[in-house]
């Protein structure tokens, strides 16, 4: 596959959905089964691959993501092989973000080298705090020192390092929600991605263990103002360490933001391999969104069978395309180009910057931080 350098971009997102051990709050798709051996996931990736590498003919591809699961319980060689194929069968260049997602009780020296050589440069680790009592609440099985360790240890052999926490959870309180911000940071990760514990049905894929239990009042967690309250001390503390806030969740040294979930923020195309991915064509006409099956078993009957596996589906026009790229776009401290929105939507806006909620610079409307807390209810009154 060839593209000019002027070709949209797109990213590849490959999902490996092994762990071993299921999270009370997680609803990934993710499974307890051990990976097939032999190099089986990956055949069944590559082959996939073949399915569906003809939609983003035309595209640049710039990133490669492998996420999941826990794709630090990947063989090492067989992640150098997909590296390797999708340089072959995309074009993807030898200098595109190449992550890898990895837990902390999955992360060691020899491993780290081993990414390494295989052409990843950008490592995230599923840290989500380093307080003992908050990891035991989440289910975690490392402790925090495993972590600052997995944290260190990545480090001193990646430039770019991810590290993801969790707050609003049980036994989360604004100190520890702060001290695993400035931890992290201290520990040498350039990046961080923060998320406030999610237990809403309306979006999570599914009901999870957590989200249960609450429901029926056999678990309590913080509530909004709590919750809140922890983003502000994460903020802060991200703050005074040098990482700017770049979109609602995440954060970054200048010149470390994400490459691959850029392209999201940014409304542009992605590619989605394994068992449950997610892979999106845009087009100023609309788009494909597809999702395969989240059992990898029938993922890789279908694949094995030639036939695309996809279970889901969503074709959506100019409109909605428009309207994605605009929630997404105010997601972000780059904000959304006043010349894409029309008369109403540009009054809807100037609304906004008199509210303090968004600011117009630069031909841009860039939500506040106030803003962006209420980015759902700020983007609604944009949408057509």
């Amino acid at each position: 596959m060839t593209s000019g350098a002027g070709a949209p971009p797109f990213g590849v997102y490959v999902h490996f959905p092994f762990c071993t051990h299921r999270c009370p709050y997680c609803d990934f798709a993710v499974t307890t089964d051990r990976p097939p051996e032999g190099g089986r996931y990956l055949r069944a990736v590559l082959a996939e691959l073949e399915l569906r590498a003809g939609a983003f003919a035309g595209l640049r591809p710039v990133s490669l993501y492998v996420g999941g699961g826990t794709p630090s319980l990947w063989d090492p060689a067989e992640v150098a092989g997909l590296v390797r194929a999708l340089g072959e069968r995309l074009a993807l260049p030898s200098d595109a973000e190449v992550t890898i997602e990895a837990n902390p009780e999955s992360v060691d020296e020899p491993r780290l080298a081993a990414w390494r050589a295989a052409g990843v440069n950008r490592i995230s680790i599923g840290v989500q705090s380093f307080d003992v009592g908050v990891l035991r609440k989440l289910g975690r099985r490392h402790s925090g020192e495993a972590a600052a360790r997995a944290v260190q240890l990545a480090a001193a052999t990646f430039e770019n390092v991810s590290v993801d926490l969790i707050y609003g959870g049980r036994h989360s309180t604004v100190e520890t929600a702060g001290a695993d911000a400035a931890r992290a940071a201290a520990l040498g990760a350039v990046h961080v991605s923060a998320y406030a514990l999610t237990l809403d049905r309306d979006v999570l894929a599914e009901e999870v263990p957590f989200a249960r239990l609450a429901r029926e009042g056999k678990l309590a967690f913080p509530d909004e103002e709590e919750s809140v309250a922890q983003a502000r001390a994460v903020r802060g503390a991200l703050r005074r360490a040098g990482l700017r806030r770049y979109e609602i969740s995440n954060f970054a040294r200048p010149g470390r933001e994400s490459i691959h979930n850029g392209l999201y923020w940014a409304g542009e195309s992605y590619l989605g391999l394994g068992a449950g991915a997610v892979g999106c064509r845009r087009s100023d006409e609309g788009g494909l969104r597809e999702a395969n099956h989240r059992g990898w078993q029938a993922w890789v009957a279908d694949v094995d069978a030639g036939r695309l596996p996809t279970a889901e589906v969503d074709r959506f026009d100019a409109r909605a395309n428009g309207n994605e790229r605009l929630m997404l776009g105010l997601r972000t401290a780059a904000g959304v180009p006043l010349a894409s929105l029309d008369e109403t939507q540009r009054r809807e806006a100037f609304a906004l910057a008199r509210a303090r909620l968004g600011v117009l610079r630069g031909g841009r409307l860039i939500l506040t931080s106030r803003g962006m807390d209420l980015h759902s209810a700020v983007s609604e009154r944009l949408l057509r």
